[in-house]
């Protein structure tokens, strides 16, 4: 049986192109967000300062949250990829 090994440079990919996902998804939420909502964004900025504050916290976390889910991703991936090669093994028990 060949053996599935994920290369570091996949995971880096992956990773980065979840992170970067997140981050224009996020930027285009908080845009949105700061123009349906200026006041509640406009305590921390200005008026037009409103929508860039949120376009910039929108980003933020979309790049933290889109990184840590294709992290996790990446993860759960590995798992099944080492249960699927001990599945033969006597000396793991299945789940």
């Amino acid at each position: 049986m060949a053996m599935l090994v994920m290369k570091w440079w996949r995971i880096f990919l992956i990773v980065s192109a979840g992170a970067l996902v997140g981050l224009v998804m996020g930027s285009l939420f908080g845009f949105i967000a700061g123009q349906m909502l200026p006041d509640f964004f406009a305590r921390r900025a200005g008026e037009w300062e409103a929508i860039r504050y949120a376009t910039v916290l929108g980003g933020m976390w979309g790049v933290k949250l889109g990184g840590a889910l294709a992290a996790f991703g990446v993860a759960v991936q590995m798992y099944l990829q080492t249960r699927k090669r001990d599945a033969g093994s006597s000396t793991v028990p299945k789940l």
